[in-house]
């Protein structure tokens, strides 16, 4: 339903009144005539007033919308701007992080180059090593036959056709 402009029907009403008046009738519908109109300009004072503060409040209304705007249109850009800080700043960070991973990868491949090479080292120094010892052993044995050779000769009984050994201090 649409709502009626009361100052339209008042202005309608007005009119009406204003021609009757000028008809020949009688004092009473002229009386009667007289204070609708009076009525009828309280009311359109009456909606006057109302849409001055209607159109008040609506210049008001704008008034706050535009500076809530200008508002909200300066904190998005504060947010965007601080969404492309944060945004570089992740990117660099990143970026360092990388870096730092694929320095981190080549330490490691180089370590591990450098571990296979200490294990063949090691491998080759047990090798040596296990020769050495071979080696030890075969001339401890050597040595313990020798020795063992050496205390039967010195605790042998003297054969009657052998001499026992004896050492000319003199020299003579």
């Amino acid at each position: 339903m649409t709502k009626r402009k009361p100052t339209f029907e008042s202005l309608l009403l007005l009119v009406c009144l204003l021609t009757l008046t000028g008809c020949d009738g009688s004092k009473r519908e002229r009386n009667k005539a007289i204070a609708e109109a009076k009525k009828a300009k309280a009311e359109l004072a009456k909606v006057k007033a109302i849409l001055e503060q209607t159109q008040s409040e609506r210049d008001e209304l704008r008034e706050y919308i535009d500076k809530i705007s200008e508002e909200r249109e300066s904190g998005l850009a504060s947010v965007m701007q601080t969404q492309e800080k944060l945004q570089y700043q992740i990117t660099e960070e990143r970026d360092a992080a990388i870096a730092k991973a694929k320095d981190a990868q080549a330490i490691v491949e180089r370590l591990r180059e450098q571990l296979k090479e200490k294990v063949v080292e090691i491998r080759e120094l047990e090798q040596w090593n296990e020769e050495l010892q071979a080696a030890i052993q075969n001339l401890q044995d050597q040595i313990d036959q020798a020795n063992q050779k050496m205390d039967e000769e010195l605790y042998e009984e003297p054969n009657e056709q052998s001499e026992p050994n004896v050492i000319d201090v003199n020299g003579f």
